[in-house]
């Protein structure tokens, strides 16, 4: 009889650890689905990584293409972003054009589908411009490229990957006038938080902006 008693207690304390394990595993599994105190559930987050590392990738493949282009004696002023959907890019020269298999040949990479952020109506698209940064290189203008509209939680992740500080910094300038049409400067007026700063991910209201420097002026 003692036997069975010890017996049914061992079980017993068996099923107390199984509980215990059950309910630890649960709460860890709950707690990973918390990033960032809560900024980021994990699925938001891992999209957000991954958008950000892509974006990335195509930022440092122009920029690679853009100083090779430099570095074989082709006048920077003189080259070109031509998409293959523009009507220039079929137009010669072909060798000035970063995205021209007779040029530099860096693939273009349209804006893909799950960059865009629905609940949002982000409509993101790359730019590049030349605008002076003020900072930033010498007097001239700096040749940016640029992800205009970005969804808010891929520019909280840019900026943490790249400043460790996932904030935006809202500014007053307009975010197309900079990065879309370099009509306005990139200065303290216009963005406090771009002074000095080669790449930054910024807004005005609703508009956000990851702005990535190629060339300094």
């Amino acid at each position: 009889m003692g036997y069975r008693k010890a017996e049914r207690g061992s079980v017993f304390f068996v099923i107390l650890i199984g509980v215990a394990i059950f309910a630890a595993l649960s709460y860890a599994v709950s707690q990973g689905f918390r990033v960032g105190g809560g900024t980021f559930d994990a699925v938001n987050h891992d999209k957000a990584e991954l958008e950000m590392s892509s974006v990335l990738d195509f930022m440092h493949a122009v920029q690679n293409g853009f100083q090779e282009m430099k570095l074989n004696g082709i006048d920077p002023t003189s080259i070109t972003f031509d998409r293959p959907t523009d009507v220039s890019y079929g137009i010669a020269p072909h060798t000035l054009k970063v995205f021209h298999p007779d040029g530099e040949g860096v693939i273009f990479i349209p804006v893909w589908s799950t960059l865009d952020d629905p609940s949002e109506a982000t409509a993101t698209d790359w730019s590049f411009v030349r605008n002076t940064i003020e900072g930033v290189g010498g007097s001239g203008n700096e040749v940016i490229a640029a992800l205009v509209r970005v969804p808010e939680k891929l520019c909280e992740r840019i900026n943490f990957g790249m400043v460790g500080d996932s904030t935006i910094p809202s500014e007053s300038g307009d975010m197309s006038d900079m990065f879309e049409t370099a009509v306005s400067p990139v200065d303290s007026i216009n963005c406090a938080a771009c002074v000095g700063k080669s790449a930054l991910c910024v807004r005005n209201g609703n508009v956000r902006v990851f702005y990535f420097v190629l060339d300094r002026g």
